[in-house]
């Protein structure tokens, strides 16, 4: 075990090295981290569904393979949570809705195959709001119990930012992944779109869909993105994009120093004084290394595009919901479905036609910048569990499909977190987590934390 360091704040790698090192006892070592997970999980309320005896049998089944002698996958041993919209063949997938309740998929999704080929144990189902939309549930912010998590990846942040997982899967369809690792003060990864295939997870926005991945380090994104990664001959958004060494690449030493520029966006008017006043402090521990500059104006028309697009297929794809189980439905999703269905054809055509312009729009930018840099959120975690948050920092990029990291580089007043949110150039994914890593080095050396 690292000195000084307890199991709860251990990297995937960490994990990995204690468990195929026989530091531990695969069967024990489980049955302690179960007991932790319980006692933590009733504060924050995380999970969905956390069974103890899937998780032993699986630990069962790795010491046995150790046992044997057998090559230990990348990934052994360690543990990875699942939102409750991505299918487990173990745990029931209810897309946090009471009408699935009990549902068991028949197949893994395509990433939770991978992960589990790779060593992985699946550690249970992470709360989602309400089909991954805006009705929370019940997850709590470990930094604060009277503030939420984020959403709609609400359980999968706060699993990893309370110790349970040193990794767990989320999703995003507008700011998803990024605003809750932010209000968790935990690194989040929205990879470019096409990069993980979704077989296998409910599919509220085919446009929009993209998964990602909360953890406590970069590397950590690195390895397990690139081990889900690739086609799968399923998804048809996965079928041109080649997979990528992104873990490798990603602890490189970069051969050119990287370049970043920072955009306060139209909406920094809209963010609380004490993330602008962060904000602030963080340009200036980073001169030299981070210039200030303008997005292009296609950012203000781009978010009507994505609400066009969010809007049409949400109504679509909870139609049989809307018709059977309406009164299940909280009325804010049954309202959001209705206006969807007013959606103009010709609007909905418009914005799919123009997704490719946001990309190409920062083309440029990216022939002078490794990433663009901006606040992951408007400010803290709001206080209270009604919502979870403004998404509006991670629409543009989520519409473009373009990569991006959550970074927990500040500090706000009260102890809660604020995300810096990188963005790269689209399948460009290695060069910005290389980037990232390179700047939160940088941050590390320049502030003396």
């Amino acid at each position: 075990m690292p000195a000084g360091r307890s199991v709860q704040e251990f990297t995937a790698l960490e994990y990995r090295e204690h468990l195929a090192s026989g530091q531990a006892d695969s069967v024990e070592f489980y049955d302690q981290h179960l007991a932790f997970a319980r006692a933590a999980d009733e504060r924050i309320r995380a999970f969905a569904c956390l069974d103890d005896r899937v998780i032993r049998l699986r630990a069962e089944h790795l010491k046995a393979q150790r046992s044997r002698g057998e090559a230990l996958a990348p990934l052994y041993g360690v543990p990875i949570a699942v939102k409750d919209i991505i299918d487990t063949i173990d745990f029931p997938t209810a897309y946090g809705s009471p009408i699935h309740d009990g549902r068991y998929a028949a197949a893994d999704a395509t990433v939770v195959r991978r992960l589990r080929e790779a060593g992985a144990v699946i550690y249970g189902k992470t709360v989602t709001t309400e089909f991954a939309t805006f009705h929370p549930g019940p997850t709590r912010n470990p930094h604060n119990l009277d503030h939420t998590p984020g959403g709609s990846s609400s359980g999968s942040a706060a699993a990893v930012a309370a110790g349970i997982v040193p990794v767990a899967l989320g999703s995003q369809t507008n700011g998803s992944v990024i605003r809750p690792a932010s209000y968790c003060g935990v690194y989040g990864y929205k990879p470019s779109m096409g990069m993980l295939p979704r077989t296998g997870v409910f599919e509220q926005s085919p446009s929009l869909d993209q998964l990602g991945l909360f953890a406590r380090s970069i590397d950590d994104l690195a390895l397990v993105a690139e081990i889900m990664a690739g086609d799968d001959g399923q998804d048809e958004s996965t079928r041109c994009i080649a997979p990528k060494q992104l873990f490798s690449i990603c602890r490189a030493e970069p051969v050119l120093q990287p370049k970043f520029c920072f955009v306060k966006t139209p909406w920094w008017g809209r963010l609380d004084e004490d993330a602008r006043l962060a904000c602030e402090e963080f340009l200036e521990l980073m001169q030299g290394v981070v210039v200030a500059a303008e997005l292009p104006a296609i950012v203000e028309e781009a978010v009507q595009w994505h609400h066009h697009l969010h809007d049409a297929e949400l109504s679509f794809a909870l139609q049989r919901e809307f018709r059977n189980h309406s009164a299940q439905l909280s009325p804010a999703l049954r309202q959001r479905v209705e206006k969807g269905m007013t959606v103009p054809v010709m609007d909905y055509l418009a914005a799919r036609d123009r997704m490719p312009h946001v990309s190409c729009a920062f083309d440029e930018y990216f022939e002078h910048y490794d990433a663009i840099l901006s606040p992951a959120a408007l400010g803290a975690a709001p206080k209270g569990l009604e919502s979870t948050g403004d998404p509006i920092m991670q629409t543009v990029w989520t519409l473009g499909g373009l990569p991006s990291l959550g970074l927990p580089l500040l500090n706000l007043s009260g102890g809660l977190p604020l995300g810096v949110q990188a963005v790269g150039s689209l399948h460009n994914d290695a060069r910005l987590l290389r980037a990232c890593r390179w700047l939160v080095n940088e941050v590390v050396n320049r502030s003396g934390s």
